[in-house]
């Protein structure tokens, strides 16, 4: 018996067989099926998609044999690798190379075999298509041209699962750098509201102190008629800024939780903005804006991801904010919240000049801004977009003339009844 040689590129050739991932991978009907055809065009009982490893040949799929692998050194296909068509043995009883192998001398007792080379991409050989037979036999031109395009056919297969692999891989890395994206865009906007969001929270934390300090000097005062009642003010007062400190404490742990593992729950929207507007409205006054919004008396049950709802609101006040605050004439952001026939329809309007027609279309592209250079990342649009599509609402701009004005859209009643 003669081993097969191995390649000079051997090292090449075995990096170009794992990079299909296909070794010790379950049968698949593609591969199956061509098998299957080879055996039968061939009129031969056993067919093998055989690929060679280090040091076995294992087989994707088999017509006839019961084994899935065999060792390399005995092998029939590590001789047809080394071959640049397809390799023949009409009487392995016969031929010096084969005559003592065991897999001639007992099962599956080979006397002919012929194996077209796989070759990938890069022209490495990692395996055959290959057809045995138990009795000597010769082959035709036109059973090895048949052979060639099945084996053919055979790596079109590998070929599409490896785009597959890498075209997996690719949508991984792009989901990751989303949720990188995402996380930047909400820093970014956070970023941006840090400084209301002192003044949000500095202002009760000094209403506190201060009631405190006038809870202290009136309990050392001598008792009068009214002290009583300016006791239950100034406490009053205290519980009013420990609310709104409760209120700011809410939308930052709304706004800060990434969301994306979340399962959606059933949610009443006048709650999300209350609690989104908790980090934005110091910002907004202290930048000279009017805030105006009114919620329903109703509830306004949806299904979502709260956290997601907050970032898509914040992200359309701060656009707002941006859009306005340098303005001289009135500057105002208006939210509304309401029902439109079966849906539930929140809008963000503000008092600018409106988006230039000519870039209507394009400001839910990723990267693209109205903005100066380096004051926004051109992102916040698309990826609120994208969080609207996770939440079954729909993110659009509205109203072609005028004030500018961002709307989502909800399904009304999609929420669970307890």
């Amino acid at each position: 018996m003669i081993k097969p040689r191995i390649p000079e590129s051997e090292a090449d050739r075995i990096r170009t067989l794992e990079e299909y991932g296909i070794l010790d991978t379950p049968p698949e009907p593609e591969f199956d099926a061509l098998t299957e055809l080879a055996s039968s065009i061939l009129g031969v009982p056993i067919a093998l998609v055989s690929l060679v490893d280090r040091d076995r040949q294992w087989f994707k799929s088999k017509v006839g044999l019961p084994i899935s692998q065999t060792a390399r050194e005995v092998s029939f296909c590590g001789h047809a690798i080394l071959e640049d068509d397809v390799f023949v043995v009409e009487d392995a009883g016969t031929d010096e190379r084969f005559h003592d192998n065991p897999l001639v001398l007992s099962d599956p007792q080979i006397r002919f075999y012929a194996g077209a080379p796989l070759r990938a991409w890069n022209g490495e050989a990692i395996g055959t298509l290959c057809v045995i037979d138990r009795k000597p036999q010769k082959i035709d031109e036109d059973k090895r041209r048949a052979l060639r395009t099945l084996a053919n056919m055979v790596v079109t297969q590998l070929e599409l699962k490896r785009k597959n692999r890498e075209l997996t891989v690719a949508l991984e890395t792009i989901e990751q750098q989303k949720s990188g994206l995402i996380h930047n865009s909400k820093m970014s906007a956070l970023g941006e509201m840090a400084g209301g969001m002192a003044h949000e929270i500095n202002n009760p934390l000094t209403i506190i102190s201060g009631h405190a300090s006038r809870i202290a000097m009136l309990l050392k005062t001598p008792e009068n008629a009214d002290r009583n009642g300016r006791l239950e003010s100034a406490v009053a007062g205290i519980g009013k800024g420990v609310e709104r400190i409760s209120t700011i404490i809410r939308g930052l742990q709304l706004f800060s939780r990434d969301g994306a593992g979340d399962s959606h729950e059933n949610c009443d929207l006048r709650q999300v903005v209350r609690d989104s507007l908790g980090l934005c409205q110091e910002n907004l006054y202290n930048l000279g804006i009017q805030l105006r919004y009114e919620m329903p008396e109703v509830p306004m049950m949806v299904r979502c991801r709260p956290t997601q709802i907050s970032q898509i609101l914040v992200n359309l006040l701060n656009n707002a904010k941006d859009a306005i605050k340098t303005q001289e004439t009135e500057r105002w952001i208006r939210i509304d919240l309401f029902m439109h026939g079966s849906d539930i329809l929140l809008r963000v309007r503000d008092s600018g000049t409106g988006i230039p027609e000519e870039l209507r279309y394009r400001i839910f592209e990723p990267f693209f801004s109205t903005k100066a250079p380096g004051s926004g990342t051109g992102l916040g649009l698309s990826v609120s977009r994208s969080l609207a599509i996770a939440n079954q609402a729909e993110l659009d701009l509205c109203y072609k003339t005028g004030p500018t004005c961002f709307q989502v859209r909800f399904t009304a009643g999609t929420a669970e009844t307890p």
